[in-house]
């Protein structure tokens, strides 16, 4: 099973069962961050591994996530938040916050 499989803390299972919009719109994010293609950018892509994503990126990730659906994004490179290994589990999270909070408004808000 690989990390995106996972369903830590409770968060979804995968990226495919939420919005299609919001998992793109994190992939772009993302995408923009690391200099690639949103296409480059799949879900069980591994943020370290896969993107290459360094600490610097992963903090501007954070921000343009929290800018983005305003959520409070946690340090994913945080000991405490370790379970936080690809794009999958990226989207999850955003996803889990989202409903959290009553489902996905902030899209309407606009692009980033």
């Amino acid at each position: 099973m690989n990390r995106s499989e996972a369903a830590p803390n409770g968060q979804p299972k995968s990226a495919s069962a939420g919005d299609p919009e919001i998992a793109r719109e994190i992939r772009t994010i993302i995408a923009q961050r690391c200099g690639m293609s949103v296409e480059a950018v799949t879900p069980d892509l591994s943020l370290e591994n896969g993107l290459g994503v360094d600490s610097l990126a992963l903090i501007e990730i954070n921000v343009a996530l929290e800018e983005r659906f305003q959520i409070v994004a946690p340090d994913f490179a945080a000991p405490d938040q370790a379970q936080i290994h690809t794009v999958g589990d990226v989207i999850a999270f955003v996803e889990a916050q989202l409903a959290a909070r009553g489902g996905a408004g902030a899209v309407q808000r606009g692009a980033p």
